[in-house]
């Protein structure tokens, strides 16, 4: 007995192996960003001092970056959709001379992001009239 069924979206083989490739390395794609951002986000850090904020990061490239108070020109708080709805934000610092942010403290509780924000502004308007 033969079926008479025919495939709902027919294919030739070598574009239904490319399809097929084309998911797997999507997918092994998929798993290393996932891999990496957990086995990062340990390493991330940031300080507040007194007269500078400094931000660390990098599983295998590490970077420090350390803004003075002073030379910060303005500071944002960014919150997308997924972080409103789990209540973090991201903290970007920007200083003169450029049109990107230098750096961005991501993962920070609202609190914790607005509270950083409010100390380098009172911070900054205090030190400039020293």
């Amino acid at each position: 007995m033969r079926s008479n069924l025919q495939p709902f979206w027919p294919v030739n083989q070598a574009f239904g192996n490319i399809l097929l490739l084309g998911g797997g390395v999507l997918s092994l794609c998929g798993v290393l960003a996932i891999g990496h951002s957990y086995l990062a986000f340990p390493h991330q850090a940031y300080a507040l001092r007194q007269h500078d904020l400094s931000y660390r990061s990098g599983l295998f490239f590490r970077k420090c970056v350390t803004q003075p108070i002073l030379r910060i020109q303005h500071i944002e708080l960014k919150r997308g959709p997924f972080e409103r709805r789990v209540g973090l934000a991201s903290l970007q610092v920007f200083s003169a001379g450029g049109a990107m942010h230098t750096f961005a403290i991501p993962g920070l509780t609202l609190a914790d992001a607005e509270g950083i924000r409010q100390f380098i502004l009172q911070h900054k308007a205090g030190l400039q009239h020293d």
